[in-house]
């Protein structure tokens, strides 16, 4: 097992600069960070989300049409999600790990970062991941930053998780397990379904937590997903302050929720629903408000 020793942050890709950077900090209230260029064809942009465990997000954008971000994006049909990074405390212990179970990593160093990438399509089911020894982007040791208060903005409190769609769920918990310390906490989904499961796992740091979702009957829509865009991050999930305010926050920007969801656990109330990928920057998006923090996962 590849020891992990925090979950650094997500990352997405588009062509649309401009576009993404209102989103993320106006509706999403995150706060730019750094940014830079690099001579590998692409713009960055890293951003501090809220939640004190201090994982953030990252926009990449192509500046050239040879920029390997170019090639995704057409591979991807418009921007989305892009890899996830996670710091480790061994390189080379995490790629002794891979080649044991027959995974051949691809392997970079630069600027104090000694990087061993897991492949979409050699372990991954879909998603890049990014597998770093040095010093944390986002680093877990400081405070949480503080937020200017945005009443545009849907007040997110912390990301909760990301949703990868694959076709087998039960083998890749196996091989998430075997690589990175994943465990199953939750089965689901809590709605019955006839069109898919999901399994909820707990990741090693607890920063965030991970779900798996494979299709049922050829006629759900994660099977549809599938036949598309083969496995891969499926949405991402935050959790929200006062549902009242994202709702407010979603009219202004004129973006329609939809699939909305409320129920009760141990006499609390939760409240969910989603967000199209036409209006986040190519990702599904569900938000989740609790009325007692953690209860609903």
């Amino acid at each position: 097992m590849i020891k992990i020793t925090h979950f650094d942050h997500i990352s997405t890709a588009s062509e649309n600069q401009e576009r993404e950077i209102d989103l993320f900090t106006n509706f999403f209230g995150f706060q730019i960070r750094t940014e830079w260029h690099s001579d590998e064809g692409f713009y960055g942009v890293g951003f501090n989300v809220p939640g004190k465990d201090r994982v953030g997000w990252e926009l990449l954008v192509p500046d050239n049409n040879e920029s390997f971000l170019t090639g995704f994006l057409k591979k991807n049909k418009g921007p989305g999600i892009h890899h996830v990074s996670m710091q480790i405390p061994s390189a080379e212990e995490a790629i002794h790990n891979l080649e044991s179970l027959n995974i051949q990593p691809v392997i970079t160093k630069g600027e104090g970062h000694h990087n061993v990438y897991l492949h979409p399509k050699r372990g991954g089911a879909g998603l890049l991941f990014q597998l770093f020894e040095g010093e944390a982007w986002n680093n877990p040791d400081l405070p949480e930053p503080t937020f200017k208060k945005n009443i545009n903005s849907v007040g997110i409190k912390r990301i909760h998780h990301l949703a990868q769609a694959v076709i087998d769920e039960a083998s890749v918990e196996a091989r998430y397990e075997k690589l990175f310390g994943y465990k199953s906490i939750m089965r689901g989904p809590r709605k019955t379904s006839n069109e898919f499961v999901t399994n909820v796992l707990e990741t090693q740091t607890k920063e965030i937590h991970w779900e798996l979702i494979s299709s049922i009957n050829d006629d759900s829509f994660i099977k549809k997903f599938l036949n598309e865009r083969g496995e891969g991050p499926h949405h991402v999930t935050f959790i929200v302050n006062d549902w009242k305010q994202a709702m407010r926050a979603c009219k202004n920007r004129e973006i329609e929720p939809f699939e909305f969801y409320e129920n009760t656990i141990n006499n609390s109330k939760y409240i969910e629903c989603f967000l199209h990928p036409r209006d986040m920057a190519g990702m599904l998006v569900q938000l989740v408000w609790e009325e007692k923090e953690g209860i609903w996962i």
